[in-house]
């Protein structure tokens, strides 16, 4: 199911050189080949966190930041630089769901879980 998703990732070396930001009212993405996106923060609709059964040896948690679209905008892997901020910043917003990024972060399956979904 997420075959497409884990083959970018391995493909792209590290995953250190991945980055998310919060730059003024945008959250910035950066993939491993330097690949730069903006998602304006008033556009973000939902977060999901997608996992696999690839850790504790691979990449197995992923962050898809989603705006209208039915495709992610944003991709970033756990390990890149400023994840930890992203989501410190994501549980202070209303919609966040602490307990599906609890599940999320002990999964060993393939899976997703909405952790964010902007209020309508």
């Amino acid at each position: 199911m997420f075959n497409w998703l884990r083959d970018k990732l391995k493909c792209i070396r590290p995953v250190s050189s991945w980055m998310v930001t919060i730059s003024g009212e945008a959250i910035v993405t950066t993939d491993g080949q330097g690949t730069e996106r903006q998602l304006p923060i008033v556009d973000l609709k939902r977060v999901v966190v997608a996992t696999d059964d690839s850790g504790p040896w691979g990449d197995d948690v992923v962050f898809l930041l989603y705006s209208d679209g039915s495709e992610p905008v944003g991709i970033f892997p756990l390990e890149a630089g400023g994840c930890q901020d992203f989501v410190d910043w994501l549980s202070t917003l209303d919609g966040y769901k602490d307990r599906e990024m609890a599940k999320a972060m002990s999964s060993t399956e393939v899976a997703r879980f909405a952790v964010f979904s902007a209020e309508s």
